[in-house]
């Protein structure tokens, strides 16, 4: 079997961070259903924090892209759901944080980078759209071009870079000490950098976005 694939689905390779990444996903797809089957016009008890959530990502989108961006919000949401459930799983004993994976980062990145110029082309509209790439000389055109590829490349590796880095230090730790729970580190690296690195990317990717429409 061939490194990092766990075992095959119809011949389909799966490999501990697409499976995490599964599991990741069904946690928040059960999670999204169990808060929002019985909604009310007054909240009460946990439809407080659902309500403060999409609230506080709608009020940061609108604040950065204005009333227009309103309809990013759910992609927005979802991001930084995925993203900080994935980092905060690698610290349960024997988990996989998907976001350890520089595949799970350069796919949400991507998501981000097309989102962006599909909107930009029907702000713009698509001449206007390409005529942005030749400017402000035709012969930028190449530098355009990779200015915009970097962004797909520093958004990701800005994230696999830090949870990767924390997971490695925490190995070492348990190592070192392999029957004490390191929890300073774990609470550190695991939840606050984790939640610290999720407002990151969620930064990012709203400032993205921003930059295409504009």
């Amino acid at each position: 079997m061939e490194p990092n694939i766990l075992f095959y689905i119809y011949k389909l390779p799966v490999s501990e961070a697409l499976l995490w990444t599964w599991i990741v996903m069904a946690i928040l797809s059960i999670t999204s259903f169990l808060l929002t089957r019985n909604l009310e016009k007054i909240p009460r008890g946990a439809q407080h924090l659902v309500e403060a959530a999409v609230d506080g990502i709608s009020n940061l989108v609108s604040g950065d892209l204005g009333p227009e961006g309103k309809v990013f919000v759910p992609l927005i949401l979802m991001v930084t759901s995925f993203v900080f459930l994935s980092n905060l799983i690698g610290v349960v004993p024997g988990a996989f944080s998907p976001t350890e994976d520089l595949t799970t980062t350069v796919v949400l990145a991507t998501i981000v980078f097309v989102v962006g110029h599909v909107a930009a082309i029907v702000k713009k509209g698509f001449f206007t759209w390409l005529k942005g790439f030749f400017e402000p000389y035709w012969f930028l055109f190449p530098i355009n071009i990779v200015g915009e590829i970097s962004q797909v490349l520093s958004h990701s590796f800005r994230l696999y870079g830090n949870i990767f880095g924390g997971g490695i230090l925490l190995g070492i730790v348990y190592m070192l000490v392999p029957y004490v729970l390191p929890v300073p580190l774990m609470a550190w690296f695991g939840v606050l950098m984790g939640a610290i690195q999720t407002a990151v990317f969620t930064m990012l990717a709203i400032a993205y976005i921003q930059m295409k429409l504009e």
